[in-house]
């Protein structure tokens, strides 16, 4: 182990995107520089990963994002699913009963429900997944000690305007929170128990005992871009100079995780319990675990301060659990995690610093962890500028696309801490029992009015480059795939050998544009006729110099930018793979043909969830069928007819950029039957 004593010069190196802070977020943007084959690194001054504690919560559309990346299966695997919620209040004698129960009832698709799973596991999984991809590490133990750019560089793509000192001191240097492995989102401060290695995941468990050789050192990097994923004291923002404004009154939450020995009966659904005495939130997790979430105080930072975090101790939490419960029993012997968080609802006028610095997660937006939405969020945050970034770093894509990521991801911030304001009122310490009557009914209604944004299922995408729309409705020819919102998922069976398979991992989160072509009941003369017009036109008329497919810079391994996947509507048993053009089934000399190219909306009778309905949830015609472009984030970028190739083409040449050797026809604007 290196001593403290030990220094070395200053070092000059160079990355095209340096993120900084590795939770849930920065990871999550790392990803795409992986996918990518970005030059890029990552930061985080804590000196391992999250093992225990932190954010648990897993909506639906982050598990969908989960599937399109491939580790969706070791979520399910080691997760547990919330499938009921209960609202527990006094009776007319006073007594906790069961007052209203609730089960997600979403309105719009998906193939997965809530999950609860420790951030150390989403850590983990996410932190493979680049591993996977690319040589990408992350760096810990590194402290970012300046940050200076040169504004006459901005414009310059080539350049590197942006300078960040950085320190890794010695193994042993606790300063700063190097050495803690505590301080949680939203400006949590943990105290721990550790998990004993024997009840750890084996990578985990490996990773925990590992002793980190840091070299001593300081070091000037220049980079294009930023991102800082650095949490609700984010230093990147600091920076920047970029305000962090809201409300002035913080909420005091204890929260403990911890194996639960009670009568209470719903200590293993999801359920929230008031009384006289006060309101808790109880989240059963993995390995038995149950997570209680306690308010302790409220305070006014204006005219309080900080509060004294230290005051906050198990003993105190147990207690208030217990008076709480106080018609149960209640006690524990094994914590595994516990903290005191306080937190208040703050966003940032602006998550971006020009073209060429962002940031996401908790550094731009705070609120009260007890929604199960803030990793989640933060995770969509990056996951947004990620790809964006990465592409135009690699010069696939127009930089003018990076300023969608303030438009898209500032208003579902907004609609965030709107949530956290209607929700968090009703744990207050200080709500009296006349309310108690009503309020699940309540908080029933705040979730339902809420769960579109929630659970994923709407993202308000205003109208850009990238979002495509004439009105507030989809295209007429499918209503329900609408510009700027997630493609509604469905499961299809594959034309090749009949297994039925989620678009969310048919649409993997590779890079790429995917033009989906819903070429309808491909049985019928005249729809055929019409597919392989679009066909003719995708695969270059005859000369392959005009191929759609040449016409833009490629992306990551792969040699074009778009992705042409086909989902036809006629039985499967109707139709045969070799049916569709050479273009719809791509055809390598040394692997073949790809057979994941082609699927079908029909039923499978031994697989329910493959209905056969998928055309009907998107409100297209079976017969006619309909265009898509999807963009690499699983959003819908613009909506067609089959025929509409020019305004499909004028699209993407707004978004991605020309290869300089391609031959274009501009008087080919449209196709006819």
């Amino acid at each position: 182990m290196m001593g403290g004593d030990q220094s070395s010069s200053t070092l000059d190196s160079k990355t095209d995107v340096l993120i900084i802070g590795a939770g849930p977020s920065g990871l999550m943007a790392a990803y795409w520089m992986a996918r990518y084959g970005v030059n890029a690194r990552i930061i985080d001054k804590r000196s391992t990963k999250v093992f225990t504690g932190h954010a648990d919560g897993l909506r639906m559309r982050t598990l969908e994002l989960f599937d399109s990346m491939g580790i969706q299966h070791r979520v399910m695997q080691e997760g547990y699913s919330a499938v009921e919620a209960n609202f527990w209040a006094p009776d007319e004698n006073g007594l906790l009963t069961r007052q209203k129960s609730t089960t997600p009832q979403p309105s719009s698709r998906s193939p997965f429900h809530h999950m609860l799973l420790s951030q150390g596991r989403i850590e983990r999984f996410i932190i493979d997944s680049i591993s996977q991809h690319s040589d990408i590490k992350v760096e810990r133990g590194v402290i970012a000690e300046s940050l200076e750019f040169d504004e006459k560089l901005l414009g310059c793509r080539d350049e590197y305007p942006i300078t960040v000192c950085l320190r890794t001191p010695s193994n042993d240097d606790t300063s700063n929170g190097i050495g803690a492995n505590g301080g949680g989102a939203n400006g949590s401060t943990s105290v721990m128990n550790e998990l004993e290695h024997s009840a750890m995941f084996a990578d985990d468990s490996k990773e925990s005992e590992r002793q980190y050789q840091r070299e001593v050192k300081t070091e000037r990097i220049k980079a294009k871009y930023i991102i800082g994923c650095d949490g609700a004291h984010s230093w990147t923002r600091k920076q920047l100079e970029i305000p962090f404004e809201g409300s002035s009154t913080d909420h005091i939450w204890g929260v403990i995780d911890i194996i639960p020995i009670t009568n209470f009966p719903d200590i293993r659904r999801v359920c929230v319990v008031t009384n006289t005495f006060g309101t808790i939130l109880v989240i059963p997790r993995e390995r038995n675990l149950v997570r209680l979430y306690v308010p302790v105080q409220v305070i006014d930072t204006a005219t309080e301060g900080r509060f004294d975090r230290s005051t906050v101790t198990p003993d105190l939490i147990k207690a208030r659990v217990q008076e709480i419960l106080s018609s149960y029993t209640f006690d524990y012997s094994i914590c595994e995690w516990w903290t005191a968080y306080q937190v208040g609802q703050r966003m940032a006028p602006t998550f971006a610093k020009g073209d060429r610095m962002f940031l996401a997660g908790d550094a731009v937006h705070t609120h009260s962890p007890k929604m199960g939405l803030g990793m989640n969020v933060s995770m969509q945050d990056a996951f947004n500028i990620g790809w964006k970034v990465a592409l135009v770093v690699t010069g696939a894509a127009n930089p003018s696309i990076l300023a969608t990521y303030d438009t898209e991801r500032h208003r579902l911030a907004a609609m965030l801490l709107d949530f956290d304001r209607h929700w968090s009122v009703h744990f207050e310490s200080d709500r009296v029992a006349e309310v108690n009557a009503k309020k699940a009914e309540t908080m029933v209604k705040i979730a339902e009015d809420f769960a579109e944004f929630s659970d994923g299922f709407k993202a308000f995408y205003s109208a850009s480059e990238l979002v495509w729309r004439t009105s507030l409705e989809g295209s007429s020819a499918a209503p329900n795939l609408i510009p700027g919102e997630r493609f509604i998922a469905a499961k299809l069976r594959n034309q090749a050998d009949g297994t039925p398979q989620w678009t969310t991992r048919i649409f993997e989160s590779d890079g790429r544009f995917r033009l989906v072509i819903m070429a309808g009941d491909v049985r019928d003369e005249m729809q055929k006729q019409r597919v392989a017009f679009l066909s003719h036109y995708l695969s270059g008329q005859n000369n392959s110099k005009f191929s759609f497919l040449k016409r833009y810079t490629p992306v990551a391994r792969f040699e074009s930018a778009i992705d042409i996947v086909t989902i036809h509507s006629a039985p499967w048993g109707k139709a045969e793979f070799f049916d569709f053009p050479e273009v719809l089934r791509p055809f390598d000399p040394r692997t073949g043909w790809d057979y994941s190219k082609i699927w079908t909306d029909d039923l499978c009778m031994w697989d329910l969830e493959c209905d056969g309905k998928g055309y009907e949830q998107w409100g297209v015609d079976r017969s006619r069928g309909v265009m898509v472009i999807v963009r690499p984030d699983q959003y819908i970028g613009w909506v067609g007819e089959l025929e509409e190739v020019y305004e499909m083409t004028r699209y993407l040449d707004g978004v991605l950029v020309k290869r300089s050797n391609y031959l274009i026809v501009e008087d080919f604007e449209t196709l006819t039957d």
